[in-house]
């Protein structure tokens, strides 16, 4: 009996070493059932792209494994979580492309709002707008129009010369940005007009007013902070 209760403790403790070191290290097993899990998922997620998964190394903090895709000229991270069945968590190629999506319809949309804003508003000096695009939501290949920012959510930074401007001028001017877009028929989350002042040299050197704004919102005097003098 003394032998079964030493022996059952053994086990015990060697089962809770195992479970510790894979908590922290990973094991090869697991490893081994990541990287084919990838190697799988690039070959029918990306079949005309050459895809090499190497280097995974495990990330206690998120308990996932971590591997490198290699294509002939990018690396990409890949991530896989699970034991026995492990799924893909994330996948750097897809995010690059989204990334790249996303910076072509930010420029574009850019474009038209600091065109739209030119006429009511000739002290704008540049618009960028951010739109928050998730995977597979677009393609490059997807032309901005204003209907994207119902699907997308969008915010946007507006600068503007405020030279010799107080701060109940700056404010003014950030309202009628405001009532600009809206008028225009502009959907978006928020935005904050950049009131620049011109530094010795002639250049905009830095913000001196800067105001945060809700499409729905007007914009009070009060609203207009100071940053720089």
């Amino acid at each position: 009996m003394k032998k079964l209760v030493v022996g059952l403790l053994a086990i015990a403790v060697f089962g809770c070493g195992l479970y510790i070191y894979h908590v922290w290290f990973g094991d090869p097993f697991s490893k081994n059932a990541a990287e084919q899990k990838l190697i799988s998922y690039v070959t029918q997620t990306y079949p005309k792209k050459e895809i090499k998964i190497i280097n995974g190394v495990y990330n206690a903090k998120t308990s996932e494994y971590v591997f490198q895709a290699n294509t002939q000229s990018h690396r990409y991270p890949m991530c896989t979580k699970g034991f026995l069945h492990p799924k893909v968590t994330c996948d750097g190629i897809e995010e690059a492309y989204t990334e790249s999506v996303a910076k072509h319809l930010n420029l574009e949309a850019s474009k038209e709002i600091e065109a739209d804003l030119k006429k009511a508003v000739p002290q704008i000096i540049k618009a960028d707008a951010a739109l928050s695009v998730e995977n597979g939501q677009f393609t490059l290949e997807t032309k901005w129009n204003k209907q994207l920012a119902e699907k997308a959510s969008m915010s946007m930074t507006i600068q503007l010369d405020s030279s010799g401007l107080s701060k109940t001028g700056a404010a003014k001017m950030a309202e009628t940005v405001r009532k600009t877009l809206n008028e225009k028929g502009y959907t978006y989350a928020n935005g904050t007009v950049d009131c620049m002042q011109k530094d010795a040299d002639g250049g905009f050197g830095y913000v001196k007013y800067s105001v945060d704004f809700l499409p729905k919102t007007a914009i009070q005097p009060n609203d207009a902070e100071e940053l720089g003098s």
